[in-house]
């Protein structure tokens, strides 16, 4: 798959504050790490991405918070609807 592949989003519903904690992983649907969960909100959550802008993603844009089974604490990491590549073309709200 090429880069402009990841273009589309995928519909999404399910997961939200309930499941979203604060220092979880946050993925790409590409699977490329795009940072970690910095505040968890009502109808968003903050990324804190290092290396960009931080963004507010709102739920309806995550796929998924898998359990992997590989840790006690239940699920770590929350996948996107989106590619890292995309990100920023969602416009979504900068803390």
């Amino acid at each position: 798959m090429s880069e402009g592949d990841f273009g589309e989003v995928l519909k999404a519903s399910g997961p939200g504050a309930a499941q979203i904690k604060v220092g979880m992983d946050v993925k790409g649907v590409d699977g490329e790490w795009v940072g970690s969960v910095k505040v968890v909100r009502d109808e968003d959550f903050h990324l804190d991405r290092p290396m960009a802008h931080d963004l507010y993603v709102p739920y309806r844009f995550v796929l998924s918070v898998p359990d992997r089974g590989d840790h006690a604490g239940g699920p770590n990491e929350v996948v996107l609807t989106v590619s890292a590549a995309n990100l920023d073309h969602q416009g979504w709200k900068r803390p």
